[in-house]
């Protein structure tokens, strides 16, 4: 049967405690606010700013109550978010592999690569890219498969990744931690870049060599200085309710076709961490216009709540009878993905 996999925040909480869900994800961007001492963004201090996507949306969307120089002071206040959002994510994701990587994403891992998995995720983090180039037989194999260039391709001509069918296929929604671009305001055909990677002939290799959990298996440092980075910006799509000034990036538009077309050649949808939030409608449109339910359809929601099973009914008008919505691991809290490797990964029920 096959399987399309899609990861959420909760995916990434499961891989380390230290790896924030949106709630968390707000208090640590204040929290280093406050650290930098920096001019108050417009809406702090107020109830708005309890509400993280509420927050950004309201400064991105210039509310016609403000004048022309609050707009543009929340603009600002938009970019300074968006910047601290991508500096603790990565300060977040350095602590989280202090900690040995876990059995089950070590299996999990394997199991995509090995079965040319699909897997289409809304988190930044690199997570899943450090385990793939660590933890499988296939440490060089890329797994990006819409059009990211490598980053010293700037200095240095350099050629395609290669890329076959065989493998992890991953498709990062949101963007992701080690691409480059020139930001929202960019023409549709912005280029985005993988920063990283150097040539090595017709391919590309790791700057630092995958042989530990360490973020240094794909990336190079955060703040490395490199004079082909300096006019570029991470390519990280803000948790907003609107999010239509990133999705004008014609390979971001790409990532999200492809992953419609695995959706709808798929007979299983595994939710991993990913809570349906009925915010993102999105989302909720992306799953319920591809996915192709027929009588042998399968949902398996693999996550901390129970609240997913309601969610997934939902957005599929199903009944709380239809047993296509495979429950039983949702609502295990912190042993629900490691329980869902155990049973279809490692064999053990």
């Amino acid at each position: 049967m096959t399987k399309v996999f899609v990861l959420g925040a909760g995916f990434s909480k499961a891989v380390s405690a230290v790896m924030p869900v949106m709630d968390e994800l707000s208090r640590h961007v204040r929290s280093e606010l406050d650290a930098k001492n920096e001019r108050p963004i417009p809406g702090v201090g107020t109830p708005l700013a309890e509400n993280f996507e509420q927050w950004l949306s309201y400064l991105v969307e210039a509310p016609p109550w403000l004048t022309e120089a609050e707009r543009a002071l929340n603009r600002w206040g938009f970019i300074t978010l968006t910047d601290t959002v991508y500096d603790v994510l990565w300060k977040l994701q350095l602590r989280a592999l202090q900690s040995p990587c876990p059995d089950w994403l070590q299996a999990l891992v394997r199991y995509w690569q090995n079965n040319s998995c699909t897997v289409i995720t809304f988190n930044y983090d690199l997570v899943v890219e450090i385990a793939h180039a660590v933890f499988t037989n296939h440490a060089l194999a890329p797994m990006y498969s819409v059009p990211i260039t490598f980053m010293n391709a700037r200095d240095n001509m350099v050629l395609g990744r290669e890329k076959t069918d065989e493998g992890l296929r991953l498709l990062k929604m949101h963007g992701s931690l080690n691409w480059r671009y020139s930001g929202p305001g960019g023409p549709p055909g912005d280029i985005v870049y993988e920063v990283g990677y150097e040539s090595s002939g017709h391919s590309a290799v790791p700057i630092h060599r995958a042989e530990k959990w360490d973020v240094q298996a794909v990336s190079g440092s955060v703040d490395d200085g490199s004079p082909a980075e300096s006019d570029r910006v991470p390519m990280i799509v803000p948790p907003t309710t609107v999010k239509s000034p990133y999705y004008v990036n014609q390979t971001l538009q790409l990532v999200w076709r492809q992953a419609a077309h695995a959706l709808r050649n798929a007979e299983e949808l595994v939710l991993m961490g990913f809570g349906l939030p009925p915010t993102d409608l999105l989302v909720a449109s992306l799953l319920a216009t591809n996915f192709p339910l027929s009588e042998s359809s399968i949902i398996t929601p693999v996550d901390y709540s129970e609240e997913i099973v309601g969610r997934v009914r939902s957005v599929f008008t199903l009944e709380k009878d239809d047993d296509r919505v495979i429950s039983k691991f949702a609502g295990l809290e912190e042993n629900a993905i490691p329980e869902w490797v155990k049973q279809f990964v490692t064999g053990v029920t």
